[in-house]
């Protein structure tokens, strides 16, 4: 069959992707249950140094943050039931403390909004870890060691995030 269309405008980018050559990665050990997905705020648990999970309360972001969880090329990354890439439990995974990094916003951002991490499922999104501009009767909550540096006027859309830890 002929190709009868071209796109004109391909993907930015995937979750987790690095963007620019100055950043500080670290390797951790995902202590997840169900696992991690690449693009998402990690702490630090209680099993070890680098032990890695998804956020799981209000204040759980004062303290303990590991960094944003990159995609690999080189890692082994297994299609959850739901066709999510995940870093399964017990694998290595690669964890930004400085640097930016593309991730999918919950909603609109600008680069003046305030960025917050989505420590429990609420209304306006599910996925633990992820990132928004306003915190959700208190299922998310304020990072101040990120900031938003491109603009996205929709939901579930490609943001660049800086981190500086």
């Amino acid at each position: 069959m002929p190709q009868t269309s071209v796109t004109a405008v391909p993907a930015k980018t995937i979750e987790g992707m690095l963007d620019g050559d100055v950043h500080d990665v670290v390797s951790g050990i995902v202590d997840q249950t169900g696992g991690i997905r690449p693009g998402r705020a990690c702490l630090r648990t209680a099993n070890g140094s680098f032990a890695a999970a998804l956020p799981s309360g209000a204040g759980s972001l004062t303290t303990n943050v590991l960094g944003v969880s990159l995609h690999s090329q080189k890692a082994l990354i297994n299609p959850s039931s739901s066709d999510n890439e995940v870093y399964e439990d017990d694998d290595q995974i690669p964890l930004l403390r400085h640097g930016r990094v593309w991730v999918k916003s919950e909603e609109a951002v600008t680069p003046a909004s305030p960025v917050f991490v989505r420590v429990a499922s609420g209304g306006g999104g599910t996925q633990i870890g992820a990132f928004r501009a306003s915190a959700d009767t208190a299922t998310a909550v304020a990072w101040t060691a990120a900031k938003f540096l491109t603009t996205t006027t929709v939901a579930n859309d490609f943001v660049l995030l800086e981190v500086n830890m």
